[in-house]
């Protein structure tokens, strides 16, 4: 240890909430090296910092522990969001934008982000309408919900997809048509969105390192020390080996939160799911990058009728949505990965992927044992009433993207018509789940979302307690209101239970002497600030084992 990790940081001046039960407050800690050393009063403190410290000096601001994102696509998300910004206010204006962009890009493929379906009619969209500005180059366009795609003729033309086409998973994750059987341009579900990408944009882990390079440094401002890989694209001839970028990055000293990676299952076959789990976890368990997660697409979205329900979408009866497993593959995935010791992560948007995913669970712990699971099943746009105390009753941890849980006109339009109003007002509960005994973790998904992409821990944790958007204190809030969480239930959501999700709760996720020196400073007391100025609140320093990765130039001798 040289003289610089000998000597002593000391955080004093201000509110330090440190998520230990024990201890929820302190005035002070020291950091040595890459863990805390000591937690307490100011007197405490300076006694076990010894002599010569660096100090930080509070001056009334907050310090709490690092932001730990349970669920999102670091290296996905770089991918998707290139290219032109989609999130505007209607068709039109996301058109303008495609033109736009194609007259100061006028070479290649065009790339875009964030259109929404309330844009478009149930059928989602069609590729005459981006035929009429992209005539004559190829355009593909993510949802906001990184579910489907919007592509051009010339793109077909360029995949090869025609009207003989197979789809993927028909019903499930195909290629929509019209009545006459050609396809749409209108691409759903991963399945067919990776084909389709593989076909005329093959990612390289080059071009998606560099991405993540960039998005890295907005996660540290953003105040998140620690991330859970929701699924990596993969790459054909190695579906798990952009876990090397993590690696590469830690190895360059440049990795400025930990990793917990996840080998994703989307569809049959599931024979080598578990193995090629077991070799992702063979293949990291570095300091900074570990795991592995299974991770299992178990359904889409509500937003084009692929989440899978009990009971038939209010403005398709025709269809229940759908899950790409059987239930027999569904039991087998988890019985056999619970039996490894393994946890699964499951993708969960409707209320019937959620009781099978329960159910799969409790089979595995009948089977096998007690140990200690940390199971999750994420999203959980919708639960039945009767699931809902499951998840204490199973260890199953609740993991909500809580950015989404507002008035906004994808809910209160999109998701309504696709639920019927009864249905409407049960989405989203997450303080039922903690009412019977859960954990909740929250992860934004991003880029996916349904109105506005984020990735910032204070975007969701404002959202979490008033189910309005950002800075929009006058609009609608999301029914049902009494699922509103106070603020120390969404900051405990947002650090030590993704912290226990991730299996990092020894490590990090609270403010305790002997765990890493992962913590964030707020410019204000969250306890201070009107709840809808929660998202303003500036982030101004982060520190991930024991060193600075955003702000941290202030001290005083």
């Amino acid at each position: 240890m040289g003289p610089d990790e000998q000597r002593a940081i000391v955080f004093r001046g201000g509110a330090v909430y440190t998520l230990d039960p024990t201890r929820p407050w302190a005035q002070a800690v020291a950091v040595r090296g890459r863990n805390i050393l000591a937690v307490g009063t100011e007197v405490e403190v300076a006694a076990a910092a010894g002599a010569g410290p660096r100090v930080i000096d509070l001056d009334g601001r907050m310090l709490l522990p690092g932001f730990v994102e349970a669920h999102i696509h670091p290296l996905l998300g770089g991918l998707l969001t290139s290219g032109v910004d989609l999130q505007v206010a209607d068709r039109e204006a996301a058109l303008s934008a495609v033109a736009d962009y194609a007259r100061a890009n006028p070479d290649g493929l065009v790339r875009g982000f964030g259109w929404r379906m309330d844009m478009f009619g149930p059928g989602g969209p069609h590729r005459d309408v981006l035929d009429t500005v992209l005539p004559d180059r190829p355009a593909l366009l993510f949802a906001i919900d990184g579910h489907s795609a919007w592509v051009n003729s010339e793109t077909l033309r360029a995949a090869g997809i025609t009207r003989d086409s197979p789809d993927p998973i028909p019903g499930f994750s195909y290629y929509a048509r019209d009545a006459d059987g050609e396809p749409t341009g209108f691409v759903l579900e991963a399945p067919a969105l990776l084909a389709l990408l593989g076909r005329i944009d093959p990612p390289t882990p080059d071009r998606l390192a560099a991405l993540f390079g960039e998005w890295a440094v907005q996660a540290a401002a953003a105040g998140i020390t620690a991330v859970f890989d929701a699924g990596m694209p993969p790459l054909a001839e190695d579906p798990d080996g952009l876990a090397d970028i993590y690696l590469d990055t830690e190895a360059r000293g440049a990795l400025p939160f930990r990793v917990v990676v996840s080998h994703m299952v989307k569809d049959a076959p599931i024979d080598d799911a578990v193995a090629a789990t077991l070799r992702l976890g063979d293949r990291v368990g570095t300091e900074l990058v570990g795991g592995a997660v299974m991770k299992i697409i178990g359904d889409g979205v509500l937003e084009g009728h692929t989440g899978h329900l009990f009971e038939p979408y209010a403005d398709r009866p025709d269809t229940v949505g759908q899950t790409p497993f059987s239930e027999e593959q569904w039991r087998r995935m988890i019985v056999e990965a619970d039996a490894a010791g393994l946890d699964v992560h499951v993708h969960a948007i409707g209320d019937r992927t959620t009781r099978i995913a329960l159910d799969a669970i409790e089979e595995a712990i009948a089977a096998n044992g007690p140990r200690d699971r940390r199971h999750a099943i994420a999203h959980l746009e919708l639960v039945d009433d009767a699931d809902l105390p499951r998840f204490g009753q199973l260890g199953v941890i609740g993991q909500f993207s809580a950015n989404w849980m507002a008035a906004d006109p994808s809910n209160t339009v999109t998701v309504q018509q696709r639920c019927g109003a009864e249905r409407f007002a049960t989405i989203y509960r997450p303080r039922a789940l903690l009412e019977g005994g859960a954990t909740i973790a929250f992860g934004s998904d991003w880029p996916a979302s349904g109105w506005f992409s984020t990735y910032k821990p204070l975007d969701a944790i404002e959202t979490a307690v008033t189910r309005q958007s950002v800075g929009e204190p006058d609009m609608p809030v999301l029914e049902p209101l009494r699922e509103r969480l106070d603020l120390t239930q969404a900051l405990h959501a947002a650090t030590l239970g993704a912290a226990m999700q991730l299996r990092l709760d020894h490590l990090v996720g609270s403010i305790e002497a002997g765990k890493r020196a992962d913590l964030v400073v707020l410019g204000d007391n969250l306890f201070d600030v009107e709840r809808h100025r929660i998202a303003a609140t500036r982030v101004e320093m982060t520190m991930m084992n024991g060193r600075f990765t955003h702000g941290g130039n202030e001290s005083r001798d």
